[in-house]
């Protein structure tokens, strides 16, 4: 029996970056075949992503990825395993130096990205697939340019249609980010509550759409700024695993969020996409565009943005580039599509 070979995808980040980086799946299984073992290290929130998924073996989780590999045991037994099994590739897409000893001190006939090489990510109109992209071209280029886009695997629809309202048409709505809680530019991502407000009256004014409100476990309280709830509108906050958010948005007529870990989970698997962006770079952190999706960047294109990172943020107490961006203009691209 032909020997496997493994190979080793470091990219512990948060969901959307994670999303990102499975662009990189297809291309390692077009080089090495079906025989290849995948493994991957996350963190555990965004482990569920690979749950469903058989091209990815095993997942390592890091709860901790800061500490040196001989005071984390999660590190450790990374390289524990590889002195027992060495790996044929192990691919650092990571660009900071939490990883440099795990890939250092591995056994693996392959070591591409750091701390061998720093590929930067700064290319104002590069997207995040497309630098993850650049470091798997050091060990690999020759592979089929449309398959290397964001792959994620949901579950199937069948087993969802008794446990969520999915049978009818619908939208999905995104009303929250992982900074949504924060005040002043540190809530630089989020879409004030009125204006999601204002457009859930406008789909069911206006369409017969029904609408679901998607969100982690951590976002209840925040989702009852959307009760009482109208009959068409239903609460899924913290109700959904990630395989199943995946095929919910993959039946949707269409997908709006900010920019988060759910517009990224959006553009791998729904058709329609309203992007909502104000301080970010959406060259580099909107949903990736493929074959299989639309994409509509939701943008005043302010002169000051994108000003994440920048004194600006800081001296604009309300966020004004998201703000002004009406429910009228959301609509709109809804309506486009």
């Amino acid at each position: 029996m032909k020997q496997k070979k493994r190979v080793l995808i470091i990219r512990c980040g948060l969901l959307g970056d994670t999303v990102d980086a499975t662009s990189v799946i297809n291309p390692i299984v077009e080089f090495f075949g079906k025989n290849v073992e995948i493994s991957w290290v996350s963190k555990p929130e965004s482990s569920q992503l690979f749950e469903l998924d058989e091209r990815i073996k095993k997942v390592y989780i890091l709860r901790h990825t800061k500490l040196p590999f001989f005071l984390n045991v999660d590190k450790f037994l990374i390289i524990l395993n590889s002195l027992f099994k060495p790996f044929d590739l192990i691919l650092n897409l990571e660009i900071g130096n939490k990883f440099n000893d795990v890939v250092r001190f591995s056994r693996s006939h392959y070591k591409i990205g750091m701390p061998y090489k720093y590929i930067n990510d700064d290319i104002f109109e590069e997207h995040r697939v497309n630098h993850q992209l650049r470091i798997l071209n050091e060990f690999f280029s020759g592979y089929d340019k449309k398959y290397a886009i964001p792959s994620i695997v949901g579950k199937k629809k069948k087993e969802l249609e008794d446990i969520f309202p999915i049978k009818n048409k619908y939208i999905v709505l995104c009303p929250t980010n992982s900074h949504f809680e924060n005040e002043n530019y540190r809530g630089y991502r989020s879409w004030p509550i009125k204006n999601w407000v204002d457009l859930i009256k406008k789909i069911l004014k206006q369409t017969q759409l029904n609408i679901l409100l998607v969100g982690s476990k951590n976002e209840e309280k925040y989702f009852k700024n959307f009760y009482p709830l109208n009959s068409r509108v239903f609460d899924l906050s913290g109700k959904t695993t990630i395989s199943e958010l995946i095929t919910i948005m993959q039946h949707s007529q269409c997908v709006v969020a900010t920019d988060s870990g759910s517009v990224h989970v959006a553009g791998a698997s729904a058709k329609n996409i309203v992007s909502i962006h104000g301080p970010t770079n959406y060259f580099q952190s909107a949903p990736y565009k493929t074959p299989m999706n639309n994409i509509k960047i939701a943008t005043l294109n302010l002169e000051c943005s994108p000003c994440y990172d920048t004194q600006a943020i800081k001296e604009c107490p309300i966020n004004k580039c998201m703000y002004d961006l009406d429910a009228d203009t959301i609509f709109d691209y809804i309506k486009s599509f």
